[in-house]
């Protein structure tokens, strides 16, 4: 039996160990606790995520799977979000619901998306120009631009579309009128129904996932790789060999521990860009404080991106009497907030959009910065991801999951993520082991 070391004890890297059926994988962890992202914080009577993390299932072998390791764990829920702007609160998705909105911009979205149903020729390649093209210049101005630029940080014309066309719904004409005139569109989109845990926590997954693991090493920080070897080196100085590696570690992380790694591959890794979000968590001393699941905010007046309530998800994310919030801050990698100043004006703000009030009291606070949150979709990365990838997988090293392979995932996107890397490895090994049975 070859051995296979997994780095990483988030859901894509789990899924591996659990669909590797011919070996007893190895799983190291830094932390102290499985999970990767997909951890549950439990503080004060309150449980937190990390953000929000709901579940939305397209394949039936991923709702197979987690009826079978979670049978009826979970509760369905038709979406309730909401756009915040313009000093008003309309329903998600903005393109297809502009009642509400001051009539000029109503008026500026609606003859902008007629116009945008003329346009000819390929959709444009940045999310700029992507985003005037399918939704007229009146919804562009007005939400996805403001949005996305506060989101992003940074041009939208050096974005490629490409993490976001298949989740932003286009309406059509009829839906478009219809949200103008208060018929209010709400099946639309990647994500009009999802499930979450009745119990409280998203947390249940991976730990599902981890149970019939046998080797789990929790609290394993990996410094360096070495491919020729086959070792893996740890803090501390312990050693873990393998016959094949799968990596969740983000991939400019990983080509900086790979020993003799080519200095151009490197240097391409190191380039790779994605965002940062400063994620706060607060229990408030107020009941039903928004009967909403989240809250998008496009404009730059309030500091946050998104607000949510996970309390909607499931009254067992807090105690009775109370609501709790998840605050959506994003930032460059390099520029860390100072997380007093920030929590003191995502406060005010909440007290400003009226979703706090003046006598609410913070009764709990769980903070989270998230180094690698979302993957920036840029020339880069679309011209050298690949060949990183192709790089790895010559040297027995499988890349899984979101940051493994520098790509957006959904929670049922790094299941099967995790599979895949099984499969794949246990393909290579079986051929392997056929060549040396045949010669």
């Amino acid at each position: 039996m070859r051995k296979v070391v997994i780095i990483g004890g988030g859901l894509a890297g789990l899924s591996a160990a659990y669909h590797l059926t011919d070996s007893e994988p190895v799983v190291l962890e830094r932390e102290q606790e499985v999970g990767g992202l997909c951890r549950s914080f439990r503080q004060d009577g309150f449980t937190f995520d990390c953000t929000g993390h709901l579940i939305h299932l397209k394949t039936p072998y991923v709702k197979d799977l987690i009826a079978q390791i979670l049978p009826d764990a979970f509760d369905l829920h038709e979406r309730r979000a909401a756009i915040h702007s313009k000093s008003v609160t309309t329903p998600y998705p903005f393109q297809a619901n502009t009642h509400g909105l001051p009539p000029e911009v109503v008026k500026d979205c609606l003859i902008g998306f007629v116009e945008s149903m003329r346009t000819d020729g390929a959709p444009p390649r940045n999310f700029h120009d992507w985003a005037v093209y399918t939704f007229g210049p009146g919804i562009a101005k007005h939400f996805m631009l403001p949005y996305n630029e506060k989101f992003w940080k940074q041009d939208l014309r050096a974005i490629n579309p490409d993490w976001g066309t298949w989740a932003i719904p286009r309406p059509t004409l009829d839906e478009v009128i219809n949200g103008a005139l208060g018929i209010t569109n709400r099946a639309m989109g990647y994500n009009p129904r999802f499930m979450y845990p009745k119990a409280g926590g998203i947390d249940c997954l991976p730990q599902a996932l981890a149970k019939p693991l046998r080797t789990i090493h929790l609290g394993q920080t990996v410094e360096r790789i070495d491919p020729r070897r086959k070792v893996v080196l740890l803090r501390g100085g312990r050693e873990e060999t393998y016959d094949a590696l799968v990596s969740t570690l983000p991939m400019p992380l990983l080509f900086r521990m790979l020993k003799d790694a080519p200095d151009g591959l490197r240097h391409d890794a190191s380039q790779l860009r994605a965002i940062s979000v400063l994620n706060i968590n607060i229990g408030v001393d107020r009941p039903a404080i928004n009967k909403r699941h989240w809250i998008y905010f496009p404009e730059d007046q309030f500091v946050f991106s998104r607000v949510g309530f996970p309390m909607n998800f499931t009254p067992a994310a807090g105690k009775p009497g109370t609501s709790s919030l998840y605050i959506e801050i994003t930032h460059l990698p390099q520029q860390k907030p100072n997380i007093e100043q920030v929590y003191e004006r995502a406060l005010s703000d909440l007290r400003r959009c009226g979703i706090l009030h003046d006598g609410d009291r913070v009764l709990t606070r769980h903070v989270l910065d998230i180094e690698f949150a979302y993957v920036i979709f840029d020339d880069h990365r679309d011209a050298c991801r690949q060949t990183l990838i192709d790089y790895l997988e010559s040297h027995d090293i499988y890349p899984a999951g979101r940051y493994g392979r520098w790509e957006y995932h959904s929670m049922e996107d790094s299941i099967l993520s995790g599979k895949n890397a099984a499969e794949a490895l246990q393909a290579k090994m079986q051929s392997a082991c056929a060549s040396v049975s045949f010669t």
